[in-house]
């Protein structure tokens, strides 16, 4: 399996680490302009999407492009699965 999987319409990487993605809900969470959802809720959230046919990369929605981590964290978050959303 090629581990340095690039974007289909550049040449950035499309892998996003767990660091990263930690930097990023620190930052959302710390900053105060966001309302987030419950740690109960954003866990429930990211549990679907695991199970999603849509995630790629454990990390992002083939649907819209998004990092779920980050879709999931903010409460006016919604899953963009077509037909009925998974939460």
């Amino acid at each position: 399996m090629n581990s340095n999987v690039n974007c289909k319409g550049c040449k950035a990487s499309v892998r996003i680490l767990d660091k990263q993605i930690r930097e990023m809900l620190d930052d959302i969470e710390n900053n105060g302009n966001f309302e987030l959802a419950s740690v109960e809720e954003y866990e429930n959230r990211l549990m679907q999407c695991q199970k999603c046919k849509y995630l790629q990369y454990e990390t992002t929605c083939q649907q819209c492009g998004c990092i779920v981590h980050i879709r999931a964290r903010l409460a006016g978050g919604t899953c963009p699965y077509p037909g009925q959303a998974k939460w």
